[in-house]
This record gives C-alpha cells, sequence and structure tokens, in this order.
C-alpha cells in the first residue's frame, strides 16, 4: 500500500512494520475499503477513536475470512453465543459489517462472522488497553451464568431486566478479576448482606468456589458481597 494508507493502518513504531506491509501488499485493496467503512461506522456508534492496530487486523481476518468461504470451510464461532449476549452494541456493528462484505462482494458470510468482526472492534478499543482479555473474560462470565443457572435450578428469567443487569455487573466483575483491580475489601457490605440474603449468599459462596477453583484467586469480600446483592434480584424478579 502506499504511505498515506500505511500511515493511517499502522503505528509508525510497530515492531511488525515490515511483516505487515508485506502481508497488506498480498490483499487485495476492496478489503481494506471495506475494514475503512466499518471502522468509520464503529467510530460514529461508538463515539470514539478505535486503536490504529483495527486497520490491519480486521482487513486481515476478512481477506482470509472470505477465502475460507469460497473453500467451504467452517466460519463457525465459539463465543458467538457470548458476543451477541454480552456485547450486542458490538455484535450490532459486526453484523453492519456483514452486510458491507454481501454489498461489496456479493456474497454473504454466516451470521456468526459478525461475532469475530465484533471481536476486533472490542480488542481496538482504548478501553481494552491494558485490560484483560476478552476471550477470559466471557469465559469467566459464561462459567459464573452457567453455575448461577445450575444452582438455581434452571428457574432464573434470562429475559428479565434484573438478569441483564446481572450479566453486565458480571463482566465488570470479570474484568477486575482478571485484571487484578478487584473492589477494595471492605467486609460490612458482605455481613449485612449475609444476614439479609442467605439463600442468595448460599448460592454465591459455592459459585465464589468454583471461580477459585478455576482461576487460583479468590474475590474480595466487597466483590462477594455485590454478586449476592444481583444473585438475590434475579431470584426475586
Amino acid at each position: 500500500p502506499d504511505n498515506a494508507i500505511f500511515k493511517k493502518f499502522m503505528p509508525l513504531d510497530d515492531s511488525r512494520k515490515s511483516e505487515m506491509i508485506q502481508s497488506l501488499n498480498n490483499i487485495p485493496p476492496v478489503y481494506i475499503s471495506i475494514t475503512s467503512q466499518i471502522v468509520t461506522y464503529a467510530e460514529q456508534q461508538l463515539q470514539l477513536s478505535l486503536l490504529p492496530s483495527i486497520y490491519y487486523a480486521l482487513t486481515d481476518h476478512l481477506a482470509f475470512s472470505v477465502q475460507r468461504y469460497h473453500s467451504k470451510q467452517s466460519l463457525g464461532n465459539r463465543i458467538y453465543w457470548e458476543m451477541k449476549t454480552y456485547y450486542p452494541e458490538m455484535f450490532a456493528i459486526g453484523e453492519y459489517g456483514l452486510t458491507v462484505v454481501e454489498a461489496t462482494l456479493q456474497l454473504a458470510l454466516p451470521r456468526e462472522e459478525a461475532a469475530n468482526i465484533a471481536f476486533h472492534i472490542i480488542n481496538a478499543t482504548p478501553a481494552a488497553a491494558g485490560k484483560a482479555n476478552i476471550l477470559e473474560v466471557t469465559q469467566l462470565v459464561d462459567n459464573v451464568l452457567q453455575a448461577v443457572r445450575a444452582l438455581t435450578g434452571g428457574t432464573i428469567d434470562t429475559t428479565s431486566l434484573n438478569y441483564e443487569r446481572f450479566v453486565t455487573h458480571m463482566k465488570f466483575f470479570a474484568e477486575r478479576y482478571l485484571g487484578d483491580t478487584m473492589l477494595a475489601d471492605d467486609g460490612q457490605l458482605l455481613t449485612s448482606v449475609y444476614t439479609v440474603y442467605p439463600e442468595a449468599a448460599k448460592i454465591a459462596l459455592k459459585v465464589q468456589k468454583a471461580i477459585i477453583a478455576i482461576y487460583d484467586k479468590e474475590p474480595t469480600k466487597e466483590e462477594l458481597a455485590y454478586l449476592i446483592i444481583h444473585i438475590h434480584r434475579v431470584l426475586t424478579n
């Protein structure tokens, strides 16, 4: 690509610059155009500037996805449900990306590909820099939600507003937990909710035990207290 495109697509201090240039030289320019449209739309929707790395990463990904499509290879995404459920705004951007691909290349990639595009957008947001890997976050959230559903006999209404709030809380908890930025360890709130919400506390303690078994790290008392509160809310929906 020419210098103008190169300067936009990759930071000047990137140690892999030559490798990226070579890779982009082997990708038809139409994919760069598609990526640019998706990024522009994403930045408008999110009201922020994405990291420059998105241009190379998404262009390379889209070209490879179309190649696999023509080769009739599987285009599944193992975190499709998680991306659609936990990051609906990003997933909607991914769906927009599919419409751009279809309008430009006259081919319809599977809907699962929207999750892949969303994944790249999330990783290119400034807030994602320095945070826990998005795959680790979604896996932790999924582990907790599955545990809560199992411990409550599957009676939770997953379409309720309280459940939606619970999912949102768990996303932020997972980022704090995996990023070692958990809430301060103040036991006063925990003591209070133990007394007020005994049923939710019993479930939360089992969830905490499962988390420690998997990640070998104990949530703070404050984090446990908020987990109890949110579990109580979904139980009493």
